[in-house]
């Protein structure tokens, strides 16, 4: 892609996502929303419902951006130079594809697709793709500042190595989103493994790499439809877990927490401490690290701005490795399911 002064930006879907990655795109100096598009034109005439946490956009004057509810047409007469793709997750694969062979950057939701197989579609699709077109899923943890300290501290191995980590991730049932509720439909969002759970088995995958092996066990509902997930992860040497559900009462709110134990220190992120986020040393005082200010939207929207206008950043994610988290996941399931281990290939 050519070096713009200023990237033409698409929001493909206007939903609780969409919103939030309009109202980040926004904030971006050499950037501009010329398009929104969304088939259902009721989702511009108010703000969509709330999702499981805040921050999305809820302006209902859009200035100059031009409103689509046809995808083709926006692509053709909006000419955006990348999208924000934020529908369903079935949707990905050919929308994605689409934008890239039209020479359209793609920033896509997380998870990137309902299987590996798919994902591995659009990566075709994004070394393929005319004028340096780039793809990335928005796996928004790898930014976000608690997140990041912990990637520095497991890195740096300035507490020592990890000797155990486990991550939490609790909502109540998702019904936030207007019209059907698509996200319980397993075979359209993945359910909670695939859509809820996946962003700590990415940070799995971020922090310690490819996991050899995953070993799940999971509560269904009467339908069959799982509910909760808890995976050990065999990454050679700490002893990692992760547990997602979709199954808590409302009343409870939602929860996203880790314990990290190091050689050396305990990290802890609960935001039901008094200290939310706090590293407890071996020796000396715990101490609240100072952490960048804002969200994991807005940095992973200025990261990939940054690697659209050519600018050197820092290795935080390939498209690659989006899919090798769907992968983790669907190994996850097949454990889940069958009540064995499941290996993964290198």
């Amino acid at each position: 892609m050519a070096t713009k002064s200023v990237i033409r930006v698409g929001i493909v879907g206007f939903g609780f996502m969409g919103r939030m990655h309009y109202g980040n795109w926004k904030k971006m100096k050499g950037a501009r929303v010329v398009a929104l598009c969304d088939k259902n034109q009721e989702q511009f005439t108010a703000p969509t419902a709330g999702g499981n946490i805040s921050g999305a956009d809820t302006a209902t004057d859009y200035g100059d951006a031009a409103i689509y509810d046809d995808f083709d047409a926006m692509l053709a007469e909006a000419k955006p130079d990348v999208i924000s793709l934020t529908l369903p997750t079935p949707l990905h694969v050919p929308l994605t594809i689409k934008a890239l062979q039209a020479g359209v950057s793609v920033l896509c939701e997380k998870p990137m697709a309902l299987t590996a197989a798919e994902c591995d579609k659009m990566l075709k699709a994004a070394h393929r793709a005319p004028n340096g077109a780039k793809l990335m899923v928005a796996h928004c943890l790898r930014f976000w500042p608690c997140y990041v300290y912990l990637k520095k501290l497991v890195d740096s191995k300035k507490y020592g190595n990890v000797v155990a980590a486990s991550f939490r991730r609790f909502s109540a049932p998702p019904g936030w989103q207007k019209g059907t509720n698509w996200f319980a439909d397993e075979s359209k969002s993945g359910g909670v493994a695939l859509d809820l759970h996946i962003h700590d088995t990415d940070m799995v995958n971020f922090l310690f790499g490819m996991p050899k092996a995953v070993t799940s066990t999971a509560a269904f509902d009467k339908n069959g439809a799982m509910q909760y997930i808890s995976t050990l992860y065999d990454v050679g040497g700490a002893a990692v877990t992760a547990e997602g559900s979709w199954c808590m009462a409302a009343t409870m709110g939602f929860e996203a927490s880790y314990v990290v134990t190091f050689e050396k220190a305990v990290m802890i992120l609960d935001a039901k401490r008094e200290k939310p986020l706090c590293v407890y040393p071996a020796k000396g005082d715990a101490f609240v690290p100072a952490l960048a200010e804002g969200e994991g939207y807005e940095y992973e929207i200025k990261w990939f701005l940054d690697v659209l206008k050519g600018k050197k950043v820092p290795s935080v994610i390939t498209a690659e490795q989006s899919r090798d988290s769907v992968r983790i996941v669907d190994a996850e399931k097949r454990s889940a399911r069958s009540g064995k281990t499941v290996r993964l290939a290198k």
